[in-house]
């Protein structure tokens, strides 16, 4: 145990210096310094403002460079409302010149060098809405002379400066249109319904997350499943693992697409936003509830990752590097680093991009500072790559190719998680044990590969047209298992792996056939091969040299392979400007066949899964309304559906007996889920704010029970889910901003007498709220502070569903942005207080799984630079 010496010093330009001292005990108290430090940041001291000048300040017995003696009094101010917009004045008695103007946010910053304010009147220094259009207008001293702050209602203004013989005077006008502008860029929502469409004009749940946010997070964890889980209402919290497993959205399974290519394979390895490096990534939209728009499963939402585009200017580079830190325990495998790195540019027709990110995570240690095992996001690297090349052959056409290259290497280290626990009684966690270096024969890894090819022609048919051509490869191989002994009839020494691809194509039009009403009509095709082969190694070649030789292939599931077709169209008609309606169709057909296959898993002493031909069709329906009260206001109402087929591989291995026909077996036919949601969304210049509700229902869900064993079982039945969701931003003023959701969800499902029961948390997650408050704590520095409390769940385990409750938790983060030269400076504190808990994801591990009983780590330090020029 060891003492870390923190020293803050705060300069501030016109009242002194002082200086804070404290010894930290790293191990015991550390949390609650970087806590403390974190609230000094968020709550800076008070501003100097319309201060009346002082004595020059000493620092050390030395007289400051700062005179103020020969500086221009500024001694009044006046605010004056014009037709246009104000005059605003700074009266001296002698002429006075304006430096350098930036923007933050809606308000525009002027410098008056060589000034100093002596004012009579310190509330003239600080005026409320003093003209239409103008929220703010604020004048305080500057480490150069004063500065002055004018802030709009709804963008930055203009000014025109006036000259005078004494002081300085400033016609000031508010910056509507371009707040108009930037609003409209920023508002921009494409997944919903396959076109570029605002989002108060989309009558669903939607959530946007930006490449700014994404930055931000990055600074905590490079895990996409954990950012998602902290920001997104509706979604499970964050696993702590690269699962999505026991992290549905609103109860199902969402779609993740990455520039519209779907990424789920038919298989439960819940790996699918695994699939791209966090670097790689422009913004990220998400769709709550089922859509018939995309199909493919979307019974849950979408989830569509949009990867970073060419630039506009004619070469940009982009460079980062970060490394953190576990602080709970502080060991040399516990550093772990990233890099990136990339250039884009763009000509008179010809644009791209290229991206490198490269990413070294090493060990975690929960709160207790015990090793966390392996989890899929500790002990592994990982590299991500994206090119981009587009090209216009004309202004109407467009051309594009994107590969998208992502891989993770499972193996680096040499612990394991220690099976001793599951010889305990009631293991509080999983363990990790030391057992040297693993020689595989077949590398534990994940690999995709994404190809797409994008055309777009803006006026062919009197429509804009858009043709997809993808492909996308998943190769996964994860860590071995080791079950010697084991009297299931399973393989001793094993690794389950996965090898599909999927190649398909899209095709749209979006036609005008008035200014207000228009038609989005297309057809989507896509084949899938799956295979699913468990690779069996030699146990006394194992005992003798930690090598892992593999002996024998069979499958985990039988390999089969998909083709689905879909036919949609989808019309929206602004009926005036407050109301607007849309709906739509989409016929989806799914053709199954599944191969002959020797099993691994011989539950049914009857190793040959025998294959077959399975089909599937039907038509899903969407109406939704929108009526506008007020350009700001939006209430909306929908009613969707979405069509699914089950899980094939693992319905046909261990559900459907070895007899059964595939092609009429009860577990492998689809579901369709209909959905009815209602809700509104407001924007009043520094308020955005959301709720809505939700309830969705099917006849055949696809529920689990966990039983005493800690194993999931699989069930069909009739089922619903039900909830709300809320959503509050607000901006109380150019350097605060604050806000945060809550996320409630429910289900049942009907059991064998005929009762509705709770669903297992493994599919329905409890309550979810996130806080968070942030300040500009200086022109160049930024600070948050945010929050995710988690519920208790029980009623599955007191409808005998699940054999576990779900126990709460709280935790707090702080992320520090610095602009420093071309790029920012970044560090974040996850996990703030320290907090020892149990991830929802992982709770449900017990008894036979309590090996995956992982912990979540404990606080963790990062700090990275990342600049583009």
């Amino acid at each position: 145990m060891f003492l870390h010496k923190v020293e803050i010093i705060h300069r501030l330009a016109s009242s002194g210096d002082w200086v804070v001292r404290s010894d930290v005990n790293m191990k015991g108290s550390l949390s609650l310094a970087l806590c403390a430090i974190g609230l000094g940041w968020l709550f800076p001291s008070p501003s100097t403002a319309a201060v009346p000048p002082t004595a020059p300040e000493t620092v050390a017995g030395r007289s400051s460079s700062f005179q103020i003696a020969q500086a221009i009094a500024v001694t009044d101010i006046e605010v004056m409302p014009t037709v246009n917009g104000l005059t605003l004045n700074l009266v001296s008695d002698q002429p006075l010149s304006v430096g350098n103007t930036r923007t933050v946010g809606d308000a525009l910053v002027i410098d008056v060098p060589g000034a100093t304010l002596a004012l009579s009147d310190l509330d003239a220094a600080e005026q409320f809405s003093p003209a239409d259009g103008i929220a703010l207008v604020q004048v305080s001293s500057s480490p150069s002379g004063v500065e002055v702050r004018i802030t709009g209602t709804e963008g930055p203004p203009t000014v025109d400066v006036i000259s005078t013989t004494g002081g300085i005077s400033l016609a000031v006008e508010p910056g509507v249109a371009a707040a108009e502008a930037d609003t409209e860029a920023i508002n921009l929502f494409v997944t919903a319904t396959r076109t570029e469409e605002d989002v108060l004009n989309v009558p669903r749940s939607i959530t946007i997350i930006n490449r700014e946010e994404i930055d931000q997070q990055r600074q905590l964890t490079s895990n996409l499943v954990d950012i998602l889980g902290k920001l997104v209402p509706g979604l499970g919290p964050p696993t702590l693992q690269s699962s999505v497993r026991a992290q549905s959205l609103r109860g199902r399974v969402a779609l993740i697409l990455i520039d519209g290519v779907p990424q789920n394979p038919n298989s439960n390895f819940f790996t699918e936003l695994n699939t791209v490096d966090i670097d790689l990534i422009d913004r990220i939209e998400i769709v709550r509830g089922p859509s018939a728009i995309y199909g493919d499963g979307a019974t849950g939402g979408i989830i569509n990752i949009i990867t970073r585009s060419a630039t506009d200017q004619p070469v940009e580079f982009d460079l980062g590097a970060s490394v953190s830190t576990g602080l709970s325990r502080v060991t040399e495998d516990g550093f772990s680093y990233g890099l990136k790195a990339g250039v884009a540019g763009s000509g008179d027709r010809l644009d791209g991009r290229l991206l490198l990110s490269y990413d070294i995570t090493n060990s975690f240690f929960d709160a207790d500072g015990d090793r966390i095992p392996p989890n899929g996001v500790a002990d592994t690297d990982r590299f991500g790559l994206l090119g981009k090349v587009g090209y216009n052959f004309t202004d109407e056409q467009r051309l594009e190719l994107t590969y998208n290259y992502y891989s993770e290497d499972l193996d680096n280290t040499e612990f394991v998680t220690d099976r001793a626990v599951l010889d305990e009684e009631d293991p509080e966690k999983a363990r990790s044990i030391r057992v040297g270096e693993v020689d595989y024969e077949e590398d534990p890894q994940q690999i995709n590969h994404v190809v797409n090819l994008t055309y777009r022609h803006e006026n062919l048919l009197s429509s804009q047209f858009d043709a997809q051509l993808y492909f996308r490869d998943t190769e996964l191989r994860q860590r071995f298992a080791d079950l010697r002994g084991n009297t299931f009839g399973f393989p001793e020494l094993w690794q389950t792996s996965l090898d599909s691809t999927e190649w398909g194509a899209r095709l749209q039009f979006d036609t005008n056939i008035s200014d207000r009403f228009s038609v989005v009509w297309g057809a989507d095709y896509g084949r899938e091969e799956n295979s699913r082969p468990v690779l069996i190694s030699d146990v006394a070649t194992f005992e003798e040299s930690n090598a892992l030789r593999i002996v024998d292939r069979r499958g985990q599931t039988p390999d089969f392979d998909i083709t689905t077709l879909g036919l949609f169209a989808q019309a929206t008609w602004e009926i005036n400007d407050q109301l607007q309606l849309s709906g739509g169709l989409r016929y989806d057909n799914f053709d199954v066949s599944v191969e002959d296959t020797i099993l691994a898993f011989d539950r049914f002493n009857n190793p040959l899964r025998e294959g077959g031909d399975i089909d599937a069709d039907d038509v899903s329906f969407n109406v939704g309304v929108i009526y506008s009260p007020a350009p700001q206001v939006s209430l909306f109402a929908n009613f969707a559906q979405g069509f699914s087929i089950p899980e094939i591989g693992i319905n046909a291995a261990f559900n459907v007996p070895r007899e059964a026909d595939l092609s009429d077996d009860f577990s492998l036919e689809p579901q369709q889920v209909d959905s009815f949601e209602i809700g509104a969304r407001v924007e009043f210049g520094r308020i955005q704010a959301s709720l809505s509700g939700f309830y969705n229902e099917s006849e055949l869900g696809n529920s689990l029970i966990v039983n005493d064993d800690g194993f999931a079982e699989f069930g069909r039945a009739p089922q619903r889910n039900y909830g709300f969701e809320a959503t509050l931003d607000w901006q109380p003023s150019d350097v605060w901003r604050l806000g945060g959701y809550v996320s409630w969800n429910e289900g049942e499902f009907e059991n064998e007498d005929g009762d509705f029961v709770a669903l297992s948390t493994l599919e329905v997650q409890p309550i979810k709220v996130g806080f968070y408050i942030e300040n500009d704590t200086t022109s160049t520095w930024t600070n948050r502070l945010q929050l995710l409390a988690v519920g208790n769940r029980d009623r599955a385990f007191d409808d005998e569903v699940d054999a576990f409750e779900a126990e709460g938790y709280i935790t707090f983060d702080l992320i520090s942005s610095l602009k420093l030269g071309p790029g920012r400076l970044r560090l974040g504190v996850e996990n703030l207080l320290n907090n020892q808990y149990i991830p929802i994801s992982s709770q449900e591990r017990f008894g036979g799984t309590a090996e995956r009983r992982f912990a979540a780590p404990g606080i963790r330090l990062t700090v990275g630079y990342s600049a583009t020029f």
